[in-house]
């Protein structure tokens, strides 16, 4: 059974309750984290802290206000959970206030940490790859919302994901708008092309996802050249190989895009090479005992 924790206080999910006040259910006035366990632990757990609290500070909610420690809260949750690997979405909002813009008399901020099973991910996908499509909805331009800012507000992401369903498709690619690759709408997304590891730049406007940093640790460790670049959409069909990374997917390979083959349309050598590293990484770092965050070539 989901678990929610709201403030520090643990409940089924059926019983969790905010305030309709809450300005992260007004506005999205709120940021959040996903994060999942392997070996029931939570992986890279203070990563995903820290960007919780740069994206809490950037919109000007301080994370000091908070009524309970967020780690603490996580943890609790996980054991009041019980699943033997969990998915964990934490989601700081700035708190209660009158409707209305002015936020100077909201808070303290809400703290609300939803615990599930961890969605596992069909061997079926990981052996044969998943089809994306590029749709028409163009990504949030970054001097609207600074893609560094992991935001609650997420109808960007919906409309896309909307759009990749009415097409079948796993995960829909959103375009900037000069037509550049920039992620899926729950992904980070990589191109192999010539042996060299591409994925699209930041200042493109994406979000610094935690796996694609890790993905590119792994890939710079183990002597494969990755580069991130401004990549124009026909890269994607164009490409040796493709992949999408993310909390919950991982390294999960792209066999077709917009209906079309990449290339043999199964999983190339760099991309089962790097799902096989991330895998290790993320078993080595959670065991008992193990440092986080420590790379080993």
């Amino acid at each position: 059974m989901d678990v929610i924790s709201v403030n520090g206080v643990v409940t089924p999910a059926s019983e969790a309750r905010i305030s309709p006040l809450d300005r992260g259910f007004l506005y999205g006035d709120s940021v959040y984290e996903t994060i999942r366990t392997y070996n029931g632990l939570p992986f890279r757990l203070d990563a995903h802290l820290d960007r919780l609290r740069r994206s809490a500070g950037a919109i000007g909610i301080d994370p000091a206000r908070t009524p309970v420690d967020p780690r603490t809260a996580v943890q609790e949750a996980i054991g009041r959970g019980g699943f033997d690997e969990s998915a964990i979405r934490v989601i700081l909002s700035r708190g209660e206030g009158a409707i209305g813009y002015d936020d100077a008399a909201c808070g303290p901020p809400t703290l609300v940490v939803h615990v599930r099973a961890c969605p596992p991910i069909p061997e079926a996908w990981r052996r044969e790859g998943v089809d994306v499509a590029v749709v028409a909805v163009r990504r949030n331009a970054a001097a609207a919302l600074d893609p560094a800012i992991k935001s609650s507000n997420l109808l960007n992401n919906l409309l896309a994901w909307r759009a990749g369903r009415s097409l079948g498709v796993y995960e829909p690619i959103l375009l900037d708008a000069d037509g550049n690759l920039t992620e899926g709408a729950s992904s980070n997304l990589f191109l192999v092309r010539e042996g060299t590891l591409l994925t699209p730049a930041l200042e493109i406007g994406i979000l610094r996802g935690i796996t694609r940093d890790a993905v590119l640790d792994l890939a710079r460790a183990h002597d494969l050249t990755a580069e991130e670049a401004v990549l124009p959409a026909p890269a994607l069909a164009g490409a040796d190989e493709a992949f999408l990374t993310s909390t919950l997917k991982g390294v999960l390979p792209i066999r077709r895009v917009d209906g079309w083959p990449v290339r043999e349309g199964r999983p190339g050598p760099v991309t089962r090479r790097l799902a096989a590293l991330y895998e290790e990484l993320a078993q080595e770092e959670t065991k008992t005992g193990a440092v986080p965050g420590a790379m080993r070539r």
